[in-house]
């Protein structure tokens, strides 16, 4: 009878085994067919790294493209990429599990978080809680502490103490109302280390990153470093050199924890197996459970993706008429996707570093993946016609740009007094030093971790310089009797010494 029985369950685990691995190899060559066409379309030489996941189980994972265009250093399972503010619900959920096992709660306050330091009068810091910091709802404005630990590197715990005296409210979007801003999380971050006495990376190494065995992800660039990890080089599509690397890159102290964790694609694909079994009864899946919790009601769409709730970290709303969590990031150089829909047990993560092709071609490859997932019947025509009209587009755009672009390094400077005139130090209390100076007849700006060669503008005695690879600025100069008294650079007037 025993071996009756052994007989007949032997031939099925077979057949399901291989039927398994026969639909894992199918998935494997049609979507590596559709990437490699996708990549050859769009002429692209940069990496697309994607893992998609199904029933608990990585069921596709491959990497195609250069992490060093330079170098001709091909992108793998262990590349590392910035994967921005995809760092939101992996933060979200590491604080979470810190407030289960304190004497702190979603419901402490601002007030309570930060006893010692004075708010702007106007703000009533006894009314916001850490809830509204996560989920995007404190009514808080800010113009100082976003930049510092994002971009500039400028800043120190004193510092930034201070720069939580110059919050203001958001007179658009009051408490209560949702606004998507890193600020709660850079404030949380903030509050932890001078209450736990640890940066905020070990808050996430320790509740999110060792639990589940994500090993290669680090919130700090240095420890990549160290241990020799190739790190995926950013790139920008719409560029007069699109396959010159962009200068600027993540440092220890620009990397935060509303946008700061370098992870791998496999390492991703944890994560997300993870959130698609958060209805297990461990204290982990407990957590992620409760992250996943609608907690402020929206009406927007970030491309494809509807979003009608915002949970802790997650997007929440239909897409494909299935219910669908996502988050994504943007950063020069990189645009990551991640999304699941938990009734269907299926996932996927893309990590990239080109940020300018940014949601359209994560859209293009969402709709397909999942299209197909989902046996959509005409997913391969819609792909391919969605495919082709971006790559016309972009091609388009791209020589628009490039001209645009050239235009403003061959337009002469309409400055008003001597070039030397405008060359020095400017300084803010807050914002820390903009230091301007000349060379071979071409302004140079830094500011911190910043830097760029100034262009031409319309106007007189105004600068575009681009300390952000992808996004332009200007720098205002103020002139009092014949000599320059200050210039003013993202909305904050540095003095000059």
């Amino acid at each position: 009878m025993y071996l009756q029985i052994v007989n007949r369950i032997i031939p099925t685990i077979i057949f399901l085994l291989f039927s398994q691995v026969s639909n894992a190899n199918s998935y494997l060559q049609k979507f590596d067919r559709f990437l490699i066409n996708t990549i050859d379309t769009l002429d692209l030489k940069s990496s697309l790294s994607v893992a998609v996941v199904k029933d608990g189980t990585v069921i596709y994972q491959n990497t195609h493209g250069y992490a060093n265009i330079a170098k001709q250093e091909k992108a793998t399972a262990n590349t590392l990429y910035y994967i921005a503010s995809i760092t939101k619900p992996i933060f979200s959920l590491a604080i979470q599990r810190v407030l289960s096992q304190s004497k702190y709660s979603l419901h402490t306050t601002l007030k309570e978080m930060f006893p010692e330091v004075n708010f702007q009068t106007e703000i009533k810091a006894e009314h916001i809680t850490i809830k509204d910091l996560l989920a995007h709802t404190s009514g808080l404005s800010d113009q100082y502490l976003t930049t510092a630990v994002s971009l500039t590197g400028i800043h120190n715990p004193t510092l930034k103490l201070t720069m939580l005296t110059h919050l203001t409210i958001n007179e658009e979007n009051p408490l209560g109302q949702f606004d998507y801003t890193n600020l709660g999380y850079n404030i949380i971050s903030l509050w932890y280390e001078k209450t736990f006495y640890h940066p905020w990376q070990t808050v996430v190494k320790q509740h999110v990153l060792t639990p589940m065995n994500m090993l290669s992800t680090t919130g700090f660039k240095s420890e990549a470093l160290q241990n020799n990890k190739q790190i995926a080089k950013p790139y920008t599509y719409f560029s007069l050199s699109p396959q010159k690397a962009l200068y600027l890159e993540k440092q220890d102290n620009t990397l935060h924890a509303a946008g700061g964790i370098y992870s791998t694609i496999s390492d991703m694909a944890t994560f997300l197996i993870h959130q698609l079994s958060a209805k297990q009864i461990s204290s982990l899946s407990k957590s992620i459970h409760f992250t996943q919790k609608p907690i402020v009601a929206l009406d927007s769409a970030r491309g494809d993706f509807k979003r009608t709730h915002y949970g802790l970290g997650w997007y929440i709303g239909p897409y494909k008429q299935h219910k669908t969590y996502h988050h994504f990031g943007s950063f020069d150089g990189y645009r990551p996707h991640l999304s699941f829909m938990p009734e269907q047990g299926i996932g996927l993560v893309i990590l990239n570093n080109e940020g300018m092709l940014n949601d359209k071609l994560t859209d293009v490859i969402a709709d397909y993946i999942y299209g197909s997932l989902l046996k959509e019947n005409a997913i391969e025509q819609t792909a391919a016609a969605r495919l082709a009209k971006l790559a016309n587009m972009a091609k388009k755009y791209r020589t628009v740009y490039v001209k645009k672009e050239q235009g403003y390094l061959e337009k002469p400077l309409a400055l008003t007094l001597d070039k030397k005139a405008f060359t020095g130090t400017y300084a803010h209390p807050l914002a820390g030093e903009v230091n301007i100076s000349l060379n071979d007849e071409k302004y140079f700006v830094t500011w911190g971790n910043l830097h760029a060669t100034a262009t031409a503008f319309k106007q007189p005695d105004i600068l575009r310089i681009k300390l952000r690879p992808t996004r332009g600025q200007l720098i205002r100069f103020y002139i009092e009797q014949h000599s320059i008294s200050a210039l003013t650079l993202d909305g904050i007037t540095f003095n000059k010494q």
